[in-house]
């Protein structure tokens, strides 16, 4: 057993705050009553026994969150011991139409969207075309030369100290729409000591998906689509904000307080407020193209379950890459960081380390790999609090992973 990296409560709780918060809402419709639960499918690997187990107790937890919360709409798989041994949906994709959630409905991911940026920039470093520890400067040569001591790991592991592209960390509000215009303000800006600290941000993907295209040649979505998505067999993802038509995707619901005009997401002096008795229809979603490789993915169950199938298996990642990837990225001081090379490092509890990866407030993949268990949680609700929910049934499946 290999003892868990320690991180404080606050530590923990400010990277999950920045990764919750991370979709535009505008014009909002208030439901107020508890969704009903549909569409339940499961599919197990088990004995009958254990069937009995995992169904009676998953199911009956989430339907509880699902009703605490009102969450209209939950998807999630079990992987144990690279079988999948449980995949379901709950609930409603859409309230307004009455449409029920399934194993093929569509979820806005998010910052799910950084895992296949950093498998992809991963890739061209198995192809041996870049380094990790190659200047940004270097392989994009317009970029502000004072960025030249930024090197690829230092914004996979949001170490970079580079200026956030975005102004308003709850509502997602970008300085500018404009990607050359975006690098003319953030070259003004001041820079942080790279390497000293974890500090959530998206400038530093928004260079990767950059790099990436100008190494492969390749548009970032065409290089993700043909390197990733294609020989994963990962079918239902695609690219897109909330004004892209995005086949079988759900709606999409918040639960935290909106200002009196119905413009946006309202900041309390402690920060964004999460309401108990309703939740809104989160309207339109608003992010410019360049943003893709930060947060514009929308996928399925199916599809993360794929993915995941992928990293056991070592066909997309070699077992050395991915181990790179999910292990704490070191400080120069020799302090562990809070992420690795795309992933969550930070300790959930417990005796095990957990890597995860979630984003928007809806959306979680916990695993914990030494125990060779991985809980995926998608929900269409800003503050379901997905990360919550993945770490009580990964505790149903493997007791061992909780503190004693």
């Amino acid at each position: 057993m290999k003892k868990k990296q320690n991180y404080s409560s606050s530590s923990l709780k400010a990277i999950m705050t920045v990764l919750a918060i991370f979709l535009v809402g505008s014009k909002v419709y208030s439901f107020q009553t508890t969704p009903d639960v549909k569409g339940v499918k499961i599919e197990l690997s088990k004995t009958a026994t254990e069937k009995e187990l995992v169904i009676d107790e998953i199911d009956n937890l989430i339907l509880k969150e699902m009703a605490a919360k009102k969450i209209p709409a939950v998807s999630i798989a079990v992987i144990k011991n690279n079988l999948v041994i449980k995949q379901s949906a709950y609930g409603l994709a859409s309230i307004e139409l009455n449409v029920p959630a399934t194993l093929n409905t569509s979820y806005s991911l998010a910052s799910m969207t950084k895992i296949f940026t950093a498998s992809a920039i991963m890739l061209l470093v198995q192809d041996g075309k870049i380094s990790l520890d190659e200047s940004i400067t270097k392989v994009l040569p317009k970029l502000p030369a004072n960025w030249s001591h930024i090197t690829i790991r230092h914004c996979l592991s949001h170490t970079s100290g580079l200026p956030d592209a975005i102004t308003d960390d709850v509502n997602v509000t970008m300085i500018t729409g404009y990607l050359d215009e975006l690098f003319k303000i953030l070259a003004k800006k001041p820079l942080k000591r790279a390497g000293e600290n974890s500090v959530y941000n998206q400038t530093g993907y928004i260079v990767l998906g950059m790099i990436i295209e100008k190494i492969s040649g390749m548009q970032y979505e065409k290089f993700v689509k043909t390197r990733i998505l294609n020989p994963t067999n990962i079918s239902g993802a695609a690219f897109g904000d909330g004004w892209s038509i995005v086949l079988g995707r759900s709606n999409l619901y918040t639960s935290l307080k909106i200002t009196a005009d119905h413009s946006k997401l309202f900041i309390g002096e402690h920060g964004p407020v999460v309401m108990e008795d309703k939740i809104f229809n989160y309207g339109s979603k608003y992010m410019p193209d360049y943003m893709a490789p930060a947060g514009l993915i929308n996928g399925t169950i199916l599809d993360l379950v794929n993915l995941e199938k992928s990293f056991d298996n070592g066909s997309l990642l070699k077992p050395e890459t991915l181990k790179l990837m999910s292990t704490p990225h070191k400080f120069s001081n020799g302090k562990n960081g809070d992420f690795g090379l795309g992933f969550v490092t930070v300790s959930f509890g417990g005796p095990y380390n957990s890597v995860s990866y979630g984003g928007g407030a809806a959306t979680w993949r916990l695993s914990y790999p030494d125990r060779k268990l991985t809980v995926i949680v998608l929900t269409n609700l800003q503050g379901s609090q997905p990360q919550g929910l993945a770490a009580k049934v990964a505790a149903i499946v493997d007791p061992e992973v909780t503190d004693k």
